[in-house]
């Protein structure tokens, strides 16, 4: 019943359910079922307002069977206020012949048109004073309604997504979801999909409109008010922008104050590499990843850049270097772009920049594959050349007896990884420490999962996200944590050994020894001569390890081991040094100098430096906004079991609605009595002088944007490479070019969609002019 109503509701032709209750029987003649009373107007019936005028004739529209609109307004000549609303049958007015219309000259999107039968069903209401009074009503329509209730959701006036059920999934587009996983949630909310008012489509149209909204609302002015936001809670926050001459943004960087602290500790090894598709600009997403105690990814600053020159990663190399004090990075490796490698030799003169290994060889297998799929003793020795030899020396010595071998002296491809070599072979840093890894694997594991909060609609003031990723690596941090202080593991073996890096090492580091101890077992260890020992496997291959021997010079009396492999670059003692060390029963514990402090778990005397953000509030919940949302999700599923058992039969629907009625009741006088008791404290903190607690900023949150006004969004950016469709293509990939003919006329100058004769008529063809119209 609408409340606005003046008079009694009288009674209304409702789609009633033909109930068998009183015989006994349990089946029941379905037809549309009415939940809530349905007020058919009449002349004379009175409103508080037009808008609950149109909501009654929708109300009875949608029990009916048909969709309304509004048709026309009319505004007073004393005040200038509308005074009359019109609101007619969704099929009133007649169409358009489209049979007589000319053939468009192109293509056009298919679109459907609503067959119009001049219906002349109408309500028409005028202002009366305060109220809303209906001058007139038509109720016969001239044409077949729906009464089959699972269609009604598809009529226009019926079809739509409520006021909060926008700012639910508004904040489920905030998280990530894609539309049809919303649409999922939704129909657990309203019990099954034919209940539920809107379709999928519907929902991405919505979240698509938050996203233009977002670029339309000055992107680049929120996103630096919430900057600075965010640097009034962290005030070791840093930033910095780029603009071009048009006041357009070019470059951005950003680091928290907790990165730039553990920069101090990790800044031995950095991983950097860009990524694209996480925005709406097509900005590249520059992150530099670092590697924190547990062996786990850690984000150390962030970057946007328009371009990937020269000049764009030397800006954003300087700007981290600033952010961090000057403290220069020990190791970076990043994939094969000659544009990082300049800005790196420029910017970080003393750090040791290695290349990905599986970008280089993944760029050498377009043109080495074929020889080497031919050539399988080839293939299998370039691997292990590459792979397996400790020494510069032992690289070049094995790779000129592979050319001689198998003849490839003159393979113009082969010297080019060769002329590389120095860049990304493992034994060309052997002495470097870039700990489990060989790959920008790092950053690209960090960009996919960097994908799952931002996708290539986001604006750039979806800042948050970032800051979301962020979180989610200090709680896996905090999770690492608790396992320590809380959980145990089974040690593999008896070794003290065993349990002394139990209790130095972080758990993950822990469980990389232990698979280092597993490997013991795999080799032998012969006496050479003094103090020097050859490694040999038992049987096969050793994985990571290969079949080779390793040789290990040993000095058990001062506790130095030096393994051939990679004692140096993991900060780990490898299996051949365990093995040696077993050899000679030394078994009892680590030696010092073998243990890095970056591994190990601080003492507890000792508090480690860690920037933290001022103490929350003990009491803090959740926002108004967000626990309205979460009271209204939560509502919505409860009712729906309750629907569920109301619907069985008509008495339990009639209790249900009965109920229903009382609580509307109950709950419109509780608004009533809140909304005058927020104006008697309004006015009474205006009698007192008192000016109201309001939030800080007018656009959502994200703090004032006045001062950034003048800054403007970037422009979209071209990416880097070549247009896909002009991207050259393996032997695997190539199609046998064919030529393509028209269907229609036969001619191989166009195809069928382009074919004249189907978008322009031809006079003497008059009985195919319906079907090029349609067309």
């Amino acid at each position: 019943m609408d409340a606005g109503a003046s008079v009694e509701s009288v009674d209304a032709d409702t789609g009633n359910t033909m109930s068998t209750d009183d015989s006994g029987e349990e089946d029941e003649v379905q037809s549309t079922p009415s939940l809530t009373p349905v007020e058919k107007p009449y002349p004379d019936m009175l409103f508080a307002s037009w808008e609950e005028a149109k909501m009654c004739y929708n109300r009875y529209a949608k029990n009916v069977g048909f969709s309304i609109k509004s048709s026309t307004s009319r505004k007073s000549t004393v005040d200038k206020q509308t005074d009359k609303y019109l609101f007619v049958c969704n099929k009133s007015g007649k169409n358009i012949d489209i049979n007589k219309q000319e053939v468009p000259p192109v293509r056009q999107r298919n679109r459907t048109i609503t067959k119009k039968t001049d219906c002349k069903a109408c309500l028409r209401v005028k202002r009366r004073g305060d109220k809303w009074r209906v001058t007139m009503f038509i109720e016969e329509q001239n044409h077949a309604c729906l009464k089959k209730f699972s269609l009604k959701r598809f009529l226009r006036s019926h079809k739509g997504i409520p006021k909060e059920e926008r700012e639910f999934v508004k904040l489920l587009h905030k998280v990530n979801l894609s539309a049809g996983r919303v649409m999922s949630i939704m129909v657990e909310l309203y019990g099954k999909l034919a209940n539920v008012p809107y379709e999928r489509k519907d929902v991405s149209n919505y979240m698509a409109s938050i996203d233009t909204a977002a670029r339309k609302n000055n992107d680049m002015s929120l996103l630096l008010a919430h900057f600075e936001k965010v640097k009034v809670h962290d005030p070791e926050f840093f930033k910095k922008i780029d603009l071009d001459h048009d006041d357009r943004v070019r470059r951005i960087f950003w680091v928290d104050g907790p990165a730039r602290a553990a920069y101090k500790k990790y800044n031995n090894c950095l991983s950097f590499d860009a990524t694209y598709m996480t925005n709406c600009y097509s900005m590249p997403f520059a992150p530099f990843i670092g590697i924190n105690r547990y062996g786990q990814s850690i984000q150390l600053g962030c970057g946007f850049l328009r371009n990937e020159q020269i000049d764009d990663y030397v800006w954003l190399f300087e700007a981290f270097l600033k952010a961090m004090d000057g403290v220069q990075p020990i190791n970076i490796i990043t994939d094969q772009d000659a544009s990082t490698r300049c800005a790196i030799l420029s910017v970080f003169p003393d750090c040791c920049h290695r290349n990905c290994r599986w970008h280089i060889m993944q760029n050498a297998q377009g043109v080495l594959g074929n020889d080497m799929a031919k050539n399988e003793p080839l293939r299998l020795e370039f691997n292990a050349t590459i792979d397996y030899s400790m020494t510069v020396e032992e690289f070049e010595t094995r790779w000129a007896e592979m050319i001689l071998k198998h003849n490839v002296a003159d393979n113009k491809h082969l010297q080019d990884v060769y002329d590389m070599r120095a860049s990304f072979v493992p034994a060309y840093f052997k002495d470097r420490f870039f700990p489990f890894l060989q790959t920008t694997a790092r950053s690209e594991g960090f960009n996919a999962v960097l994908k799952r909060y931002v996708t290539p609609h986001n604006s750039l003031s979806h800042f948050e996200q970032y800051m979301k990723l962020q979180e989610k690596i200090d709680v896996a941090e905090d999770s690492n944590e608790f396992k320590e202080e809380d959980k145990i593991f089974r040690f593999w073996g008896e070794w003290p050994l065993e349990e002394h890096a139990f209790q130095v090492y972080t758990m993950p580091i822990y469980l990389r020894f232990r698979d280092e101890l597993r490997k013991v077992t795999s080799y032998n260890a012969n006496h050479v001569a003094g103090q020097i020992f050859d490694v040999v496997p038992v049987a096969g291959s050793v994985f990571g390890y290969g079949k080779r021997t390793y040789r290990v010079e040993a000095n058990s009396e001062e506790g130095i081991y030096i393994c051939e492999c990679k004692i140096n670059r993991d900060g780990l003692l490898c299996c051949h040094a365990l093995r040696v060390m077993a050899q000679l029963g030394v078994v009892n514990e680590i030696p010092a100098h073998y243990i890095l402090p970056r591994w190990t778990v601080p003492p507890d005397d000792i508090i480690p430096e860690k920037v933290e953000l001022p103490p929350m509030p003990t009491d803090m919940k959740l926002s108004n906004k967000e626990r309205k949302l979460l009271r209204y999700g939560t509502l919505c599923n409860n009712w729906t079991d309750y629907a569920k058992i109301a619907a069985e039969s008509e008495k339990a629907t009639a209790l249900a609605e009965k109920y229903m009625r009382e609580l509307g009741k109950e709950l419109a006088a509780m608004k009533i009595s809140a909304a005058a008791k927020r104006k008697d404290k309004k006015q009474a903190s205006k009698n007192d002088g008192v000016t109201p607690e309001t939030e800080i900023g007018g656009d959502g949150g994200q703090g004032s944007s006045t001062q950034y006004e003048h800054v403007r969004d970037p422009i979209l950016t071209t990416t880097k490479g070549r247009p896909e469709e002009k991207r050259k293509k393996s032997g695997l990939h190539l199609k046998a070019s064919k030529s393509q003919k028209c269907r229609g006329c036969g001619s191989a100058q166009h195809s069928t969609s382009e074919c004249p004769s189907k978008i322009t008529p031809a006079p003497e063809q008059k009985e195919f002019d319906f079907f090029r119209d349609m067309v």
